[in-house]
């Protein structure tokens, strides 16, 4: 329709049905679609024109007795265009066949896009009772019409979401480190990575991590484990076995010096001598991170609900590195367990902050080391209330790095 969203926080719609103003509330939840936050001088100006009653907000239901209804929809629709916070306009109706010919609707459409340079939408929420000859009418005078209540919404929000893509910088600098990426660029080479070099190359990234151990006898992780205080957790640390719980490889929740030893001899019987024994993470929401390699793209940086629910749930955001802090919130934001970080039924909140750090040191190493990686899973990140912390990590090196995508 060539127009863009304007500057301000969501959209406005008007509606002629308060069940169907629900019904898109909650739907535009659903889809993280934003509505505007009203100035107090357009509530005022919408209370004069609604008949009492009826709440001056957004979205607005504005259908009272059905009295003149070009004029109050156009009258209230214009007034939400004139609001600084509104970046988008719709009318929310369904542009059913009106068996009296009246066509209040199409020509409010029409006039609110002639009254305002913002974008102007009619949404219809039953896409299979569209008119169609309405439908030819409006968007052949250039306003789109939505057909379906979910497919509009959606639309519109990304109509929200281009414009701030457009608004973003077009480069994000990434501060490199050249001794760092050769450092880890030659390890990688020579083979894969133990436990403890694993946890060495995050933390050079500005990951966080429980604080680790290598060792590779009864009487190493004794001390060990005295040194991280209880309880801890052993994991074994030899070359080859990537997935430790598959093989009976991790131990959780030793508290004492007889625990660990029993737990070492156990595992180094079974599956070698190379042990890694690490300090517990304090209880929280449970994260992944991780790079995959797109053919096209390269790597990837990934975040996603972590720990037993990363299958489950299979809520995850994508995107291309590099990543300034602001995108790499708007990773968090985009999961599905983004509520549970604020805090449920009583639970203190997750300071986020860490968890964006962590990101963008994912980000960094993405652009620095990615090339030299098949896998890198960070599974799970551990975020509390104090802390952000990752517990675990699998990093597997490209075997062939010089096939570049």
């Amino acid at each position: 329709a060539g127009r863009r969203a304007a500057d301000g926080s969501g959209i406005a719609t008007a509606h002629d049905s308060g069940a169907e103003r629900t019904l898109v509330v909650d739907v535009a939840h659903d889809l993280g679609v934003p509505f505007a936050t009203l100035a107090e001088a357009t509530r005022t100006t919408l209370a004069g024109l609604i008949e009492p009653g009826l709440i001056p907000m957004n979205p607005l239901d504005v259908w009272g007795t059905g009295a003149d209804t070009h004029a109050l929809f156009t009258s209230t629709l214009t007034t939400l265009a004139g609001d600084p916070e509104v970046a988008a306009v719709a009318l929310a109706v369904d542009l059913a066949v009106e068996h009296d010919g009246d066509d209040a609707y199409p020509r409010t459409a029409v006039d609110v896009w002639a009254a305002t340079e913002k974008p102007v939408a009619v949404l219809s929420n039953m896409h299979s009772a569209v008119d169609g000859a309405q439908a030819q009418w409006l968007r052949g005078q250039g306003v789109p019409v939505l057909e379906g209540t979910r497919s509009g919404l959606r639309a519109l929000g990304n109509l929200l979401q281009y414009r701030d893509f457009r608004a973003r910088p077009s480069v994000v600098e990434t501060p490199q480190d050249p001794a760092r990426r050769e450092r880890w660029r030659q390890r990688l080479a020579v083979g894969p990575l133990t436990g403890s070099e694993s946890f060495d190359l995050l933390g050079d990234y500005g990951i966080a991590h429980v604080s680790v151990r290598s060792v590779t006898t009864r009487e190493g992780a004794v001390a060990a484990a005295m040194t991280l205080g209880w309880p801890v957790v052993l994991k074994i640390d030899e070359p080859g076995i990537l997935h430790k719980s598959d093989v009976g490889g991790v131990v959780l929740g030793l508290t004492d010096a007889a625990a660990v030893a029993g737990a070492y001899d156990d595992m180094a019987a079974r599956l070698g001598a190379r042990v890694l024994v690490s300090a517990s993470a304090s209880p929280g929401a449970e994260l992944a991170l991780g790079l995959v390699r797109d053919t096209g793209l390269g790597p990837l940086v990934v975040v996603s609900a972590g720990g037993v629910l990363i299958e489950l749930l299979a809520d995850r955001a994508v995107a291309l590195p590099p990543l300034d802090r602001e995108r790499a919130r708007a990773l968090i934001d985009n999961l599905v367990l983004r509520p549970l970080l604020d805090g449920l039924r009583g639970a203190p909140p997750v300071d986020l902050a860490p968890i964006v750090t962590a990101i963008v040191g994912l980000s960094h190493l993405a652009v620095e080391i990615g090339d030299h990686l098949d896998a890198l899973d960070i599974n799970p990140v551990i975020a509390s209330p104090t802390a952000t912390l990752a517990v675990d990590a699998l990093i597997v090196p490209r075997s062939n790095p010089e096939a570049r995508h």
